[in-house]
């Protein structure tokens, strides 16, 4: 595929699962994002962003009504929209008399009436006119009167079906350019002892600051947008970066498995990237 996106690094990463594990609520997010991970990528190569299943949009007096259905984004994102209380939109103001209602990915997860329960089900919302895929998946567009501000004069179905990209043709060798590196301009990159004498059980943690620099001073304009933190040897712990800011970060190990070596420390190598 000549339009073949940058795959990141960090794509297949996923647990590997022993008797006796701690597992946090991190190893759990990592899981997830693997399966995520899995599934977008999946659909973002072999489909086109379009309507899978049902979606259809009507007027029921000046409000408009979608049906359930799914759809596939251009992130390649499953749009799962399930019948119920959110799939009604009233008009739109501040995008002129003609604009368009998409269905897309939340940005962030919906709280339900259940503890720590989410729902990532496909939201509504509205957008400019034009297919911008950066609004979702385009249901309709929509004609308001410009008589009545308001009120809805028409709607027109604007719903294009997914389509396979198969077959996939593969360019000869050396036709695509070869993945750019990344740019490490400005990075700080150091390693610190962290003492582990206290860690001696599954859920046993400690935190340390660590300084980009030496001096302590701040290195960077603003906080750096990746930090990332590995343990060196055969020991696991779980690593989380926390409170970056332009001069440190906090670093947080936690042991995932009883201790069964005598070691005081553990080396942990970091790289910011501004």
């Amino acid at each position: 595929m000549s339009d073949t996106p940058l795959i990141p690094s960090d794509v297949a990463l996923c647990l590997s699962y022993a008797d006796g594990m701690f597992l946090t609520a991190q190893n759990m997010t990592m899981e997830q994002t693997y399966f995520w991970n899995w599934i977008t990528w999946q659909n973002r190569f072999l489909y086109t962003p379009g309507v899978l299943s049902g979606l259809a949009v009507t007027l029921q007096g000046n409000t408009l009504i979608v049906a359930s259905g799914a759809a596939i984004d251009s992130i390649g994102e499953f749009l799962i929209f399930p019948d119920g209380s959110g799939n009604m939109m009233t008009p739109a103001t501040g995008l002129g008399n003609t604009y368009g209602l998409y269905l897309a990915y939340p940005t962030k997860p919906v709280t339900t009436s259940q503890p720590n329960v989410v729902s990532t089900a496909a939201i509504l919302q509205n957008g400019p006119a034009s297919t911008d895929p950066s609004y979702g998946v385009l249901l309709a567009t929509v004609n308001l009167d410009p008589n009545n501000p308001g009120i809805i004069k028409s709607i027109t179905d604007s719903r294009v079906g997914v389509t396979s990209k198969l077959p996939i043709v593969i360019p000869p060798a050396g036709a695509n350019l070869a993945s750019a590196a990344p740019n490490l301009t400005g990075a700080r990159h150091g390693n610190v002892h962290v003492d582990t004498t206290r860690l001696l059980k599954p859920g046993d943690s400690t935190q340390v600051s660590v300084t980009y620099h030496p001096d302590k001073n701040a290195v960077f304009a603003v906080s750096p947008s990746v930090v990332n933190a590995t343990v060196v040897g055969d020991t696991p712990y779980a690593v989380r970066v926390s409170e970056i800011d332009t001069a440190q970060f906090v670093l947080t190990l936690t042991a995932l498995q009883t201790r069964v070596d005598g070691t005081p420390t553990a080396q942990v190598n970091w790289i910011a990237l501004p």
